[in-house]
């Protein structure tokens, strides 16, 4: 009795398999660079998003954030593509029912012949048959191009779509570079302090301003030496009043502006450059006292120190007395001066240099607290010495 080896499986023509092969690649390539080019149209719409905002104001916080995301979920996409595009799509009955969105007939019977080919049962019992089949799909295929049953090929249009922003985007770097650098750092690092680039820079404003109760107040804007725009006018507005206009001169705009009664914020605008400065308005600190503290000649023989109330401003004393002036304001203050000369306060009170009586003279108070707000006007008190 003579032995007879088993047939070997039947297995798919080397070239249906090819076919399938490039046919995967050519998935493969369009659809991650779909997934690719997705994602970075994603990224720089979001970046030119927030330049563009920045010009106008200082995008808040929570925008940033919503703009972060999308950038991080344009992204996600690419892991996504992956997954559904590669992972999904490795083995050839994968491939055959790709194909079938297409071709559904064709992906059927290409699905069954695979399924054949590895179905040795099958085969031992009509080998001629799945023969025949494989090889008249085979021969189908053969008259096809595969690359058309790509589902939905989008890659083309993205491209399209990411090169207008990336065309603007790389003119922003090169025309712009301080401004689209600090655009991105905003952009990818929303939790940072990064402070939005202006072309027009501000001198430093004071946290809070505060002004004349009831009384008209002036502001000057300085423009920084790092400034790259020079507006020819600014404006700033109170609340919801209208808005006044300065022109630039000397590298400064001058605002004159109307009495105010209650705290508020003034908005202040200069080219893209934008600051809210709160505004209080506050009372002068006026003079409430102004005594005098002086000692008669000693050829008078009265040697005890006298005291007397000026606050009328005028007082007559003998000639060669000493005498000083303690002047007492409404509140604390910051700095004083008697006669142009400075003279520290201690808190609300004004000490003057002792001076001696040989005539007639005016002594000089001014003084301002520590908001910088000054008396309506220096005090003047007139001395007058006598014979």
């Amino acid at each position: 009795m003579s032995f007879v080896p088993p047939q070997s499986s039947l297995r798919l023509p080397e070239s249906l398999e090819s076919q399938l092969h490039a046919f995967r690649l050519r998935v493969r390539r369009v659809k991650m660079a779909e997934a690719v080019l997705g994602a970075f149209f994603g990224v720089l719409a979001a970046f030119l998003l927030l330049f563009a905002v920045d010009r106008a104001f200082d995008t808040p916080d929570s925008v940033r954030y919503v703009l972060f995301g999308a950038c991080v979920l344009a992204f996600a996409v690419i892991p996504v593509a992956m997954h559904r595009w590669i992972w999904k799509q490795r083995q050839l009955e994968q491939l055959a029912r790709l194909l079938a969105r297409r071709y559904p007939h064709f992906g059927d019977e290409l699905l069954g012949i695979i399924e054949l080919a590895h179905n040795d049962s099958e085969q031992a019992r009509s080998r001629v048959l799945v023969q025949a089949a494989i090889e008249q799909v085979s021969r189908d295929a053969g008259k096809r191009d595969l690359a058309d049953a790509v589902p939905n090929p989008r890659h083309k249009l993205w491209a399209g779509l990411v090169a207008a922003p990336l065309v603007a985007v790389v003119a922003l770097a090169i025309v712009f570079p301080q401004a689209a650098s600090n655009a991105w750092t905003r952009l990818l690092a929303p939790w940072s302090d990064a402070p939005r680039y202006t072309f027009t820079v501000v001198g430093p404003l004071p946290d809070l301003l505060v002004v004349p109760h009831g009384e008209a107040f002036e502001l000057a804007l300085q423009l920084d030496e790092s400034t790259v725009s020079r507006p020819e006018e600014a404006a700033v507005r109170w609340e919801n009043q209208p808005p006044l206009a300065a022109p630039l001169a000397e590298d400064k705009y001058r605002f004159e502006l109307p009495p105010q009664l209650e705290p508020g914020t003034l908005h202040v605008r200069v080219g893209d450059a934008r600051k809210h400065v709160p505004v209080e308005p506050r009372m002068r600190p006026e003079l409430t006292a102004i005594v005098a503290d002086y000692s008669l000649p000693k050829y008078l023989g009265r040697e005890k120190p006298l005291h007397k109330d000026v606050r009328g401003g005028v007082i007559s004393l003998v000639k060669g007395s000493d005498v000083k002036f303690t002047a007492t304001a409404t509140r604390a203050l910051a700095t004083a001066t008697v006669d142009g000369q400075s003279q520290p306060p201690e808190g609300q009170k004004i000490a003057s240099p002792a001076v001696h009586v040989n005539g007639s003279r005016v002594v000089q108070f001014e003084w301002q607290d520590d908001a910088g707000l000054a008396g309506r006007e220096p005090f003047k008190l007139t001395l007058t010495g006598q014979d």
